[in-house]
């Protein structure tokens, strides 16, 4: 499923399911961020991948949030940020941040700014 145009290079952003260490995810990516398997049997890019560009929806599991759905994942590829809900270590407090797209990991976090 298409779920909009790649920040980087333009291409389609792909939605797919995937399972990673026994859990069923799902990873956005743009059509051009191919990987394949190397000699080491790792995943690595392949040699025509022209963009890196993959956000796996598990990404956020360190504070608290299940997963990035894919209208969250819509709307930040329309928009370019979006605010998301994170929760504190035990799951009682909640706090609200911005993420937008990072060429080296995917989606980041802006911690400094605030939220209005």
């Amino acid at each position: 499923m298409v779920l909009g145009q790649c920040p980087y290079c333009g291409g389609n952003v792909i939605a797919q399911k995937i399972t990673a260490k026994g859990q069923k995810i799902n990873l956005y990516h743009c059509e051009h961020a191919r990987k394949e398997r190397d000699i080491n049997d790792d995943y690595v890019f392949a040699s025509d991948a022209s963009c890196r560009f993959r956000v796996y929806s598990n990404t956020f599991l360190r504070w608290n949030k299940r997963s990035l759905s894919e209208n969250e994942m819509k709307q930040l590829l329309k928009e370019g940020q979006i605010t998301i809900r994170l929760h504190g270590r035990k799951g009682t407090s909640e706090y609200f941040k911005h993420i937008v797209p990072d060429p080296e990991y995917g989606v980041s976090i802006l911690w400094d700014t605030p939220i209005d």
